[in-house]
């Protein structure tokens, strides 16, 4: 199933979605207007919170877990240690969160279709 863009009509992929900077919104290729998501992001919220949550919980976890070895480590800021010791779980995240956005979202942009 491929996605257009609302103005320009041209498709996009979800490399342009993992791309964007901004969750739920990224710039089309063809005519440069901000697109955004509003269907799916509502759903995908939750759990994204979740997910960000669980991330920091398992931060905390493997701190404490290695305090008694490397002292250091309890100068870390957590998102630090998360992209350390946690990136494939965040990458996993990151991408299953883009496929579903891609998938089962609904796009549109501010700027008006040019006939």
């Amino acid at each position: 199933m491929s996605q257009f863009c609302p103005i320009c009509e041209k498709p996009f992929t979800e490399e342009d979605l993992y791309d964007a900077k901004t969750p739920f919104s990224f710039k089309c290729r063809g005519c440069q207007s901000r697109v955004y998501e509003v269907k799916t992001s509502l759903l995908l919220l939750i759990p994204a919170l979740g997910f960000a949550g669980l991330l920091i919980f398992l931060s905390e976890q493997i701190r404490e877990w290695l305090l008694p070895i490397l002292p250091f480590i309890e100068n870390w800021p957590i998102a630090l240690i998360a992209i350390v010791f946690l990136f494939p779980i965040y990458y996993f995240g990151e991408n299953t969160l883009v496929k579903l956005t891609y998938k089962h979202g609904k796009f549109f942009s501010r700027k008006k279709r040019v006939a």
